[in-house]
């Protein structure tokens, strides 16, 4: 008897499993990669931070400050605030933020050019604006640790791309692509409070971290290899660092001063090879901020601000102080506009959304509310 089907040929079938085959083996890539993830981040989920600013955190100036007077200010939990005059006036500037506690803001030295800010948060990592703020996006991958205290931008930023993190318990992150994405580089079980990068960060590759209870390391190679430097520093038990600060002209001086939270300020000339205590006029060790002159080889004015609301000032590059401002309310920062030398600009801040202005160099503040809309 013939057959009553149709003939099909070997090679159509062979094909026409291949074709099954290679289905199933797609469906189930496609379940795995639902089950397990993928490596991309998953997109935050866009909120309103519209709470009043508490407590005032981190200062930024642009770079060309005299000229654009563009400021920012974190804050807990209010997010990121600007202005455009010089902090006359302020706005919000929220849109994409998903945390509302920012604990330190960067701008780029490029930034009259490519509009570029950071901040980083208390839960969520790092963010990048590229539009002065208009908008921000999270730029936290490859970040173990979301609770970032501290951000370091590179000098030669609009070359290197460089940015260093100090994160709660995990160490320092680097960046070398503009914060697209980061990788542990160093003291990866300690608490970074507070990073510095040297002004001659192109050459040197000097950066210093400053930590909760571990002390204070140095990297001269970019952040490859770091290096404990706590001769003279005494006991960190009380809190640690606050701050770390080059002096403008580090190249020839070695400058490098550091903010302790109970111990008050310390001074290395030989670029932290050696520290030692610089308290002399000092009624409050409770460093929040300490700033430099831009014009510090001449001038040799320095600026600490305390917890309990104390500005004292140096002008003989750090050694004795004596006391500038006393608010009765919380400092937490304390900002130098980089155009000190001929605007004698400051900001200083902390509780109850306000701020205190100094244009003449600190012989006289004002106070500046960031009233809420």
């Amino acid at each position: 008897m013939k057959p009553t089907g149709a003939f099909v040929p070997l090679e159509v079938i062979w094909k026409m499993r291949v074709i099954w085959v290679v289905a199933m083996l797609s469906m189930s890539v496609a379940v795995l990669s639902g089950c397990l993830g993928t490596n991309q981040e998953p997109t935050p989920t866009p909120i309103v931070i519209d709470s009043d600013p508490d407590d005032l955190i981190s200062f930024a100036f642009s770079p060309n400050f005299q000229d654009d007077g563009v400021i920012y200010v974190g804050t807990d939990p209010g997010g990121v605030f600007r202005s455009f005059d010089h902090g006359n006036t302020w706005s919000r500037s929220n849109d994409g933020l998903i945390d509302g506690v920012v604990k330190d803001v960067v701008m780029s030295p490029d930034f009259p050019n490519d509009n570029t800010v950071f901040l980083s948060t208390v839960r969520n990592g790092v963010f990048r604006s590229t539009n002065r703020g208009d908008l921000w996006e999270q730029t936290s991958k490859g970040l173990e640790r979301r609770s970032v205290a501290a951000i370091a931008i590179s000098p030669d930023y609009s070359r290197d791309r460089t940015l260093f993190a100090g994160t709660q318990f995990r160490g320092i992150f680097r960046s070398t692509n503009g914060g697209d994405s980061w990788e542990q580089v160093g003291i990866p079980n300690s608490n970074v409070l507070a990073i510095g990068m040297s002004p001659e960060y192109a050459t040197d590759r000097t950066v210093i971290a400053g930590t909760g209870r571990d002390g204070v390391f140095r990297s001269v190679d970019g952040g490859e290899s770091w290096e404990e430097i706590n001769r003279g520093l005494g006991n960190f038990e009380r809190g640690g660092a606050t701050v770390v600060r080059f002096s403008p002209d580090y190249s020839r001086d070695q400058t490098v001063f550091l903010g302790t939270k109970e111990e008050g300020p310390f001074k290395s000339t030989n670029g932290g090879n050696f520290w030692r205590p610089v308290d002399e006029g000092l009624t409050s060790l409770k460093t929040v901020g300490f700033v430099i002159s831009p014009n510090f080889r001449r001038d040799g004015l320095v600026f600490m601000a305390t917890l309990n609301g104390n500005i004292f000032v140096s002008n003989d590059q750090g050694e004795k102080y004596e006391n500038n401002l006393t608010k009765g309310r919380t400092f937490r920062t304390l900002e130098i506009s980089p155009n000190f030398a001929t605007d004698g600009t400051m900001f200083v801040g902390g509780s109850l959304s306000k701020l205190s202005r100094t244009t003449d160099g600190g012989s006289t503040w004002e106070d500046i509310e960031i009233e809420v809309e």
